[in-house]
């Protein structure tokens, strides 16, 4: 048997991370801005503006694992050698503004086998999808291409990469959307 080991880590610059098994949105940070001014040297001639208060969110990036029947794992679960996993990577924009230049990287540790033309990439579900739709969409797509190429994503020795950074198409997220990733590996 062989115990699936998923680790958390993220780093925020330019929303690349290394996938984790759940990184949830971050506490929003909120930014006022208040306009002031004067006439001819007077400020009590002027009222100051509104204030103007920008809020900010950190994505979701969720890595998450089922079996080929679409029975999700629990992160931990215990599988036998030579059992095929699919890993289902998604990045969630709750907020109302589009991302542009989406990067994500998994390096595939050792225990794991890539299984070749299976990597899928799917961008349809809303934000709030749960994990079983997201993979059922996902699951529907045309497998891409392996290689690096014109698609969104590719696997090059044992990092799975989505994204204009790895030498793909860039990967945007439209406001309120899913991205989602699906490949197959066997477990070794």
């Amino acid at each position: 048997m062989t115990r699936i080991p998923l680790r958390r880590s993220r780093r925020r610059s330019g929303l690349f991370a290394a996938v984790a098994i759940m990184i949830a949105p971050g506490a929003a940070t909120a930014a006022d801005n208040t306009a002031t001014g004067d006439i001819n040297g007077v400020a009590s001639a002027l009222n100051a503006s509104n204030t103007f208060t920008i809020n900010t969110s950190t994505l979701s990036l969720v890595k998450t694992a089922f079996l080929t029947d679409g029975t999700q794992l629990a992160s931990g679960a215990t599988v036998p050698a030579g059992t095929t996993v699919r890993f289902l990577i998604y990045v969630d924009n709750p907020t109302g503004v589009a991302v542009s230049n989406l990067s994500i990287d998994d390096v595939l540790a050792a225990g794991f086998q890539y299984l070749p033309g299976t990597l899928r990439s799917d961008a349809s579900q809303a934000t709030g999808a749960t994990e079983a739709a997201l993979y059922a969409a996902v699951s529907a797509t045309a497998p891409l291409t392996d290689a690096v190429d014109g698609d969104a994503a590719s696997i090059v020795g044992t990092t799975v990469t989505a994204g204009a950074t790895g030498g793909n198409t860039q990967v945007d997220l439209a406001a309120s959307s899913v991205r989602s990733l699906l490949f197959d590996v066997t477990v070794q």
